[in-house]
């Protein structure tokens, strides 16, 4: 628990993007940091560690909000970053905003791609090659999920799985809703039309106590206990809005820490009232 990874680069990039120097690891729990690499993708989004081979990571790089680039992809490595190769790209126009492992098997991996622009009179969130990728030999090789997914435009991407029970997956798809696979990804069906934006959101976070419960980041935090089909919101009371961050404790579903534009907030009660953190030096800012 003391090596911990840190990708740089504003992942919900709005109307500005914080820039990233790539990737930085410490490994004496934050003490001192070392430059890992991946300078040029700009935004890091999700870093995913192998669980018994803490030499072996994935990263997730968005890229760039403005113009082509082409570092946009799913990097590996296995010499616990001393060399880095990508083994998923899709074009220099679509960066992937999230990796996963799954559970039982870190061999099989999932990744979500993101067409997407940021121009100054405008925003382009989506196209034909915003999708939903998998991988069962580790990351070397990669297919599309297509199987109940809509085909076309697309936006953003988010996926979910239930670490109570890994065969159910939680997908949100910008523009089209949210779906459920409850056969470990291979196939998905629409359970709802709620979606959030995906120039700032489009996260979710499955329940750690229950399979048909998941969380949905959104100005107003959202969450669904039958499975996606309906959302309604979890209360703000005494907090700030813009939720982007969420942790669940393994013990108690009831008690959440919460990462918004003001700051980290705390629930006891699953939501009803959330105590603020204001040592903490942490805040959107515009």
């Amino acid at each position: 628990p003391d090596v911990i990874w840190v990708g740089t680069g504003e992942g919900n990039p709005r109307n500005s993007q914080t820039i990233g120097g790539g990737l930085f690891r410490s490994l004496d729990g934050g003490k001192t940091w070392q430059a890992m690499g991946l300078t040029a993708t700009k935004g890091i989004h999700r870093i995913v560690v192998h669980p018994r081979d803490p030499n072996t990571v994935w990263v997730a790089a968005i890229g760039l909000a403005y113009g082509d680039t082409e570092d946009r992809g799913v990097y590996k490595t296995s010499d616990g970053g001393k060399t880095w190769r990508r083994v998923l790209q899709v074009s220099e126009h679509t960066g992937f905003n999230e990796v996963h492992l799954d559970p039982r098997n870190p061999n099989i991996l999932f990744a979500t791609a993101h067409q997407r622009r940021r121009h100054v009179h405008t925003y382009i969130s989506g196209g034909p090659e915003s999708g939903l990728w998998k991988s069962e030999d580790g990351g070397e090789t990669w297919t599309e999920v297509k199987s109940g997914i809509p085909g076309g435009d697309k936006g953003r991407l988010s996926l979910a799985i239930s670490p109570v029970n890994p065969d159910v997956h939680y997908l949100m798809i910008e523009g089209h809703g949210t779906y459920r696979s409850t056969n470990r990804g291979a196939s998905y069906s629409k359970r709802s039309d709620h979606a959030t934006s995906g120039n700032y959101y489009v996260e979710l976070i499955a329940s750690k106590h229950d399979a048909d419960a998941v969380y949905s980041m959104d100005t107003y935090a959202q969450w669904s206990e039958d499975g996606g089909a309906t959302f309604k919101r979890l209360g703000e009371k005494n907090k700030h809005v813009d939720n982007h961050a969420w942790w669940q404790d393994p013990t108690d579903l009831d008690h959440i820490l919460v990462g918004c534009d003001g700051g980290l907030y705390e629930t006891f009660d699953g939501g009803e009232t959330f105590r603020f953190f204001p040592n903490l030096p942490l805040g959107q800012y515009y």
